[in-house]
């Protein structure tokens, strides 16, 4: 799989950085992922379950929210 470059993450962030504040709040990735949950049918409570688990992983400081640096740390991993 090939890399994505700063350019490339810095956009895929904003696209869900709807507030354009910085960060990504856990509505902001509800918000980006609910489309794409009910087009392939998954539940509500199992949508829920995945988002949860994203900020778990991915908010490696414990703020609540997800900065650049989180995402880009977690989208460049092998």
């Amino acid at each position: 799989m090939a890399s994505l470059s700063d350019e490339q993450l810095r956009k895929e962030f904003r696209r869900i950085d709807k507030d354009n504040d910085g960060s990504i709040t856990v509505n902001e990735l509800r918000n980006y992922y609910k489309p794409m949950q009910e087009m392939i049918g998954v539940s509500p409570e199992m949508a829920e379950q995945e988002i949860q688990g994203l900020i778990k992983r991915l908010d490696i400081d414990n703020s609540g929210t997800i900065s650049f640096e989180e995402f880009k740390l977690f989208s460049t991993r092998r």
